[in-house]
């Protein structure tokens, strides 16, 4: 029978381990290769029993029951099911009174279903650059992107990370326009006490088996701030005949998901602490910049690299990047890029073919560009200089396993030798020199 239990338990850390011979020269591995597995979503006799339970009752009551519930845990004001994070946020644009040809402003820097949900719209995606530090939505940049046919800004609170949402929100009132929020990587983020998705007139959030928030397979969910927008989002799916409607099985399994969600968030916030603190004590690697009051939900854990402090200085830093990349995935460290260039350079929106004969960019030309990488520099830089963590920070059974992760980056920066050599030996090259890819 295939299992997800471990074969056997990860080792406790052992400090000798972090001076120690990199297992990309022939030592041991922090993490061995038979243990670098994680199983996420945690499945138990509480979500076996709630999918049977299920059966008994109408798919639509079991869907509407979640979408309720976690309505209520958001603090929205109103709520649609969908069957996806990519439908959600096109109902979304849509509730906030999107209209073909309409501009909505979106970060250079998310996954591409967020201006693909805005195509889908009928509208046209206008692409701003990111914030140094947060990685979010430059307000600044927002600003400067509005014109006369500007409907929506949509921000995308990264990584689970929100975007700064008073800048923005002020920016949408002051030009009489729509703020929609793209909370995919956010479950249970916030601002003060507020939580993501419940920020802007509306949101659209994934809720696939991948996220904080998992579902049974493929799942989304719409908010909305008042009943006119829900209304108009609802006649626009009747009007159209589409069928974005959440499955049951996919519902009955949030549901029991959703009373675990607070220990979920629990388990990242102290996984992500304790391997902040290591972090900060390499020198070379530095944890997610949070702002005050700001509550980051960790979908991701994206870490920025400074070899200057260790003497690295003089080489690329994408290099540093890249080379520290092997050494770490040698560890067992499972770090990635997750992302290597602007969206805006992605095929669908360089060739812009949409629908056919480029519609609908073609009901505002003169809102198109065409982009080059260079266009949004501190996309770039964060590209050049970070490292993603993008899962491994929930399993809850699993101390150990974030304890190994931060004796694997503190092992790795110990050693600007190393660094060095593979830098001096290797050929590599910037990420968006790469072909584009997503994830």
């Amino acid at each position: 029978m295939i299992t997800d239990f471990p074969a056997k338990p990860l080792p406790l850390p052992d400090p000798a381990e972090t001076g120690a011979e990199l297992a990309a020269f022939g030592g041991g591995a922090i993490i061995p290769k038979e243990l670098r597995r994680t199983v996420f979503p945690v499945i138990t006799k509480e979500d076996v029993f709630n999918l049977m339970l299920a059966q008994r009752a109408k798919p639509e009551r079991v869907v509407a029951d979640f979408a309720e519930a976690y309505r209520s845990y958001v603090g929205a004001g109103y709520a649609l099911p969908t069957a996806s994070g990519t439908s959600s946020l096109h109902l979304a644009l849509v509730g906030a009174g999107v209209q073909p040809g309409d501009e909505v402003i979106v970060p250079a820097f998310t996954f591409i279903a967020t201006a693909q949900a805005v195509v889908a719209a009928h509208a046209v995606p206008v692409f701003v650059d990111i914030d140094p530090k947060t990685y979010c939505m430059d307000p600044a940049a927002a600003a400067a992107a509005i014109t006369g046919r500007t409907r929506a800004i949509m921000p995308v609170h990264v990584h689970g990370l929100p975007a700064d949402v008073p800048a923005l929100r002020a920016l949408a009132d002051s030009h009489g326009i729509a703020l929609v929020e793209d909370a995919s990587h956010a479950h249970s983020a916030k601002i003060g006490d507020q939580v993501a998705g419940s920020f802007g007139d509306a949101a659209g959030q994934s809720l696939m088996a991948d996220k904080n928030f998992p579902l049974g397979g493929e799942g989304g969910i719409a908010f909305f701030k008042d009943g006119a927008s829900h209304q108009r989002a609802v006649d626009y799916l009747e009007r159209h005949g589409i069928d974005y409607g959440m499955s049951w099985v996919a519902a009955a399994f949030g549901a029991s998901q959703l009373k675990r969600l607070p220990y979920y968030d629990e388990v990242r916030a102290r996984n992500a602490a304790l391997l902040g603190e290591a972090l900060e004590g390499t020198g070379l690697f530095h944890a997610p910049y949070v702002p005050q009051g700001h509550t980051h939900a960790y979908n991701m854990y994206r870490i920025t690299l400074t070899p200057d402090a260790i003497g690295l200085g003089d080489l690329p830093v994408y290099a540093v990047k890249e080379a520290v990349h092997e050494l770490l995935v040698a560890e067992g460290v499972p770090a990635r890029e997750w992302q290597n260039t602007p969206i805006p350079c992605h095929l669908p929106f360089r060739h812009r073919g949409g629908f056919g004969n480029g519609y609908p960019f073609s009901l505002n030309p003169e809102a198109v560009r065409d982009h080059r990488p260079e266009d949004f520099p501190v996309t770039l830089g964060m590209l050049d200089s970070t490292l993603v963590l993008c899962r491994e920070l929930r399993a809850p059974v699993e101390y150990e396993r974030a304890l190994r992760y931060a004796d694997a980056f503190t092992k790795v920066a110990r050693r600007p030798d190393a660094i060095r050599k593979l830098v001096t030996d290797g050929s590599y090259r910037r990420p968006y020199e790469k072909a584009a890819r997503l994830g």
